[in-house]
């Protein structure tokens, strides 16, 4: 045995050894091949299986040879190193992350990996989407990764002898040159296209390699040719004037919800349910105006839905799986629903039941037009799914908050964005989970069985959410619409055979009102047309692309002329907006209800924070550091237990979205920098017990009265209070 694996020891260095002289001598040679192979790699995992790699290979071979020949100019770059080994490694494994990446991603949601998904992933969406198990795998694959890249850097072969560099980057050259030609190749006799409406299919005609590239390399709006004041006015000329014939008296409360992959359960052919999913939508259906929307992805991007909505423009103009919030809407504002809104005097608000800098809409909400923004961060009495989604239910008082707070302004547009019925959906029952609804198995599998029951019972939650903020909306008597829409399909591997819509990127909208809008005719568009459809409705004739879209929808060269405004706005001149800077970022508050710091008291060493507003997800900063420990008493009490504090300590309250990130701070309180009248020592008893109560779980609020006031006679020692 010893001897056998000796001379199995020995036959492994040979062959790595006689590896390595062949890369030396044949770098070129070794590239091709080992592109080919990780290409095929990479196509299975993104395909989900072998079979359907080799199908692809066989239909499409130019392409596939197309995108290896990006991976080989990738490789190529280890010309440059003397450890040529360590080189190919180097450049090999982003690919093969990235596929492996791919594949996870598809476990959970129907669009392909793109370069902006490692711009807004989160820790907290890893621990959503990965069991312990798969994050331990993650975790340890990681480390070994770096640790072989290491360990070649230090231990791997070099190349002997001299390295030809200058030949070496004329090989790079010649690649790089060959790969420009064949993408223009491709792309004028169309075996490539550079629109990527549909990712999933752009993926599966032109191979990850290239559409992953492209999310890379190809961003924004390209700049239209001729671009002029001249040419936008010809398109801003001819549109109708601005008017609203809707006096101001008249005017409603306008509401838009965006719920989160929100699809009628009744509309996916062969499923038999126990009751109705969604009875309260039927009814919304049968009553009101109605229709269907035709949705920038499938399976998520909801912000790209939302931002489609929200400024009337298309995502057909921009880059492959590109987001706008992650780029140009961090940068510049631009017209939208709020924006127009606002020039008619209404108070613009954004909910979302999620976390405030997902997708950076902390940054980008006030490039929209929003006065105020209130995320989870900001919310209290939070139920949450089985996968720790907030449910919905939630924003029925927030939504009826935003409206009552706002005290100046007559009208109010609140946006809210829904997050209850988000992927992922379990593919077994979920014990000691009451379901509303049950399912037939039917034609489905046990595996799709559970996930469609599962969604069908969130789906019924956020039904009754939509109920109950119609009923406390009528109850109220306030001109409201509402408007209701889903963002996009759930990530259930639908087919367009298996819904009744015909077609997996189409949602359904609703729009409720009490002012006695005239019922309109089932209508399908596009998704950046519903909010001119609503303003059209309303009779506001408002803002330039909105104008646009209200009239021109079926001109030939829309979509051409619709880019030019796009690029105008976002990039351009702004020669379509009534003045160069009409559009300006709003000093949007976070929070409906300001977080507020008053006052604290120090009793011994227990710190007692008074305000108003506060959550969960409060936090004391002591000196600008984190006090991990604070706890809620209630919305008008933190309290920090072993703090010791110094005159000129510097004391405030943030709401933290992540680690590294703070969407607001109070007002700070600098210690002992006022003179105040010290508590009696019954007054610092009762302070002493409040710190003594359990905090509320689950956000739910304790007695809101404040602690004792500084205004005894006697002193006592161990009590402090500033105000702020």
């Amino acid at each position: 045995m010893k001897s056998f694996l000796k001379a199995a020891w020995k036959g492994i260095r040979a062959f790595f050894s006689g590896l390595s002289r062949f890369i030396e001598r044949h770098t070129i040679i070794f590239c091709a091949i080992l592109s080919l192979l990780e290409n095929f790699i990479i196509e299975a995992l993104s395909r989900r299986g072998i079979g359907a790699a080799v199908k692809y290979l066989i239909e499409n071979p130019v392409v596939f040879l197309y995108n290896a020949l990006i991976i080989m100019l990738c490789l190529s770059l280890s010309l440059l190193f003397r450890r040529r080994v360590f080189g190919i490694v180097l450049f090999s494994l982003p690919w093969l992350l990235c596929g492996l990446i791919n594949n996870a991603v598809l476990n959970y949601r129907v669009t392909p990996l793109a370069a902006i998904d490692f711009q807004i992933v989160k820790m907290s969406l890893i621990l959503v989407y990965l069991n312990k198990a798969q994050r331990i795998m993650l975790y340890v694959g990681a480390a070994l990764a770096v640790i072989a890249v290491v360990v070649l850097w230090v231990v791997g072969p070099k190349v002997s002898g001299k390295i030809h560099f200058g030949r070496n980057v004329a090989t790079i050259v010649g690649l790089l040159a060959a790969v420009v030609i064949s993408t223009n190749i491709g792309l004028n006799f169309q075996a490539l296209g550079n629109r990527f409406g549909d990712l999933v299919g752009a993926y599966n005609n032109y191979g990850f390699v290239y559409c992953f590239s492209s999310s890379v390399l190809d961003t924004g709006i390209d700049k239209p040719a001729g671009y002029s004041e001249e040419m936008v006015k010809s398109v801003t000329d001819s549109l109708p004037e601005v008017s609203v014939s809707r006096e101001d008296a008249d005017r409603p409360d306008v509401i838009m919800v965006q719920l989160e992959s929100f699809l009628d359960p009744n509309l996916i052919k062969g499923a038999k349910f126990s009751t109705n999913p969604a009875p309260i939508f039927t009814w919304l259906k049968e009553n009101y105006t109605c229709g269907a929307l035709h949705m920038p992805s499938y399976g998520g991007g909801t912000a790209n839905s939302e931002f489609e909505v929200l400024t009337g423009m298309t995502m057909e103009a921009f880059g492959a799986g590109e987001y706008p919030y992650k780029t140009i809407m961090l940068k510049v504002p631009c017209e939208s629903l709020a924006y127009n809104l606002k020039d008619l005097g209404y108070g613009t608000h954004a909910i979302h039941d999620h976390t405030g800098n997902f997708y950076d809409r902390d940054k980008v909400y006030p490039h929209l037009g929003f006065d105020s923004f209130q995320s989870i961060e900001y919310m209290n009495n939070i139920e949450r799914t089985a996968y720790g989604w907030c449910k919905d239910k939630i924003l029925t008082n927030e939504i009826l908050t935003a409206i009552d707070t706002d005290q100046d302004h007559e009208h109010k547009f609140v946006w809210a964005v829904s997050v209850q019925g988000h992927g992922k959906y379990p593919s077994e029952p979920i014990e000691d989970l009451d379901l509303a609804v049950t399912m037939e198995r039917g034609t489905f599998s046990d595996e799709r069985t559970s996930m469609i029951e599962y969604y069908s019972n969130m789906v019924y939650e956020m039904d009754a959410f939509v109920g109950d903020l119609i009923s406390k909306l009528e109850e109220r008597g306030r001109p409201t619409v509402l408007v209701l829409y889903g963002d996009h399909l759930p990530s259930l591997d639908f087919t367009a055979d298996e819904l009744e819509l015909g077609d997996v990127y189409t949602t359904e909208y609703v729009i409720w009102d009490n002012i006695g809008l005239q019922r309109q005719p089932y209508t399908k568009m596009e998704s950046n047309f519903l909010s001119s459809y609503v303003t059209s409705i309303l009779g506001y004739q408002i803002g330039t692309i909105n104008r646009f879209n209200q009239s021109c929808g079926n001109d030939p060269e829309y979509q051409s002329k619709l880019e030019l405004l796009q690029y105008d706005s976002l990039y351009g001149e702004h020669y379509g907006w009534p003045t160069p800077d009409y559009y300006q970022p709003t000093d949007m508050r976070m929070g409906t209800v300001p977080v507020t710091l008053d006052y604290v008291t120090l009793i011994g060493q227990n710190l007692y924070v008074h305000g108003s507003g506060f959550t969960d997800k409060s936090i004391i900063y002591i000196n600008g550091e984190k006090m991990s420990r604070t706890s809620r008493l209630s919305s008008s009490c933190l309290t920090l237990a072993g703090v010791e504090l110094t005159r000129g300590d510097s004391i405030r309250v943030g709401q933290p979205s992540s680690k590294r990130e703070v969407l607001s701070y109070t007002d700070e309180v600098i210690y002992g920098a006022q003179v105040t009248m010290p508590q009696t020592d019954a007054d610092a008893d009762t302070a002493t017990d409040s710190a003594n109560e359990t905090p509320p779980e689950d956000g739910a609020d304790a007695d809101d009265g404040q602690l004792p006031a500084d205004n005894a006679a006697e002193p006592a020692e161990t009590a402090n209070s500033v105000a702020a």
